[in-house]
């Protein structure tokens, strides 16, 4: 009897140790976003994309600063009061050969990216080859008018004979009728030869 007892109550406080599992279980659960209703949702997104925008315009501005720092120290200030004609002439000159200067190191700078594109283009290549991963090639769009002039191409190459009508006349008669008209020496020949063979025979 006791150890019926004692088993009972030993079950009776699995169970409750599995209720209060359960319920913590469901208590730790969370719906969406916290359990917010929608309202606070729609709040939540205002405020996010509010500090998004505030961030973007912080940046611009930032970076509108920088440039200007980075001009008033590559530029100098421009002062053309009290000057002559001869000294604004100079300064013109100047700064066309600081313009020119760095008009060069633009282009340098342009070369030099596309030399760097292009590398990286090559390496990104042979990754891809050594991966086993191959770039699919542009597929170059083909224009009708194109096709036209291959198909005008094409016919302007054909014979203009094939075109003609035929007049149903040998076009080789005129010459044949020639070749009848002129002698065949070979005949002539031949009937020498048999005179000369009969002429000794007979004798």
């Amino acid at each position: 009897m006791e150890e019926d007892r004692l088993e009972e109550e030993r079950q009776e406080k699995e169970e409750a140790r599995r209720r209060k599992e359960e319920d913590m279980k469901k208590k730790g659960k969370r719906k969406g976003l916290g359990g917010l209703s929608p309202e606070k949702k729609k709040m939540l997104k205002k405020l996010i994309m509010q500090k998004a925008a505030e961030d973007l315009r912080n940046e611009a501005k930032k970076r509108a600063e920088e440039k200007d720092t980075y001009i008033n120290e590559r530029v100098e200030p421009l002062s053309i009061d009290g000057l002559s004609q001869r000294d604004l002439r100079l300064l013109v000159q100047k700064l066309q050969k600081h313009y020119e200067k760095l008009e060069e190191e633009v282009y340098d700078w342009e070369i030099k990216i596309r030399e760097k594109e292009t590398e990286i283009n090559d390496l990104t290549v042979k990754v891809n080859d050594t991966k086993g991963k191959f770039m699919k090639p542009v597929l170059r769009k083909v224009n009708k008018t194109e096709s036209k002039f291959a198909k005008l191409e094409r016919k302007e190459h054909r014979d203009f004979r094939g075109n003609l009508k035929s007049t149903g006349q040998n076009k080789y008669k005129l010459e044949e009728e020639e070749t009848s008209k002129t002698p065949d020496w070979r005949q002539t020949l031949k009937g020498k030869e048999e005179g000369e063979e009969s002429a000794p025979a007979e004798s």
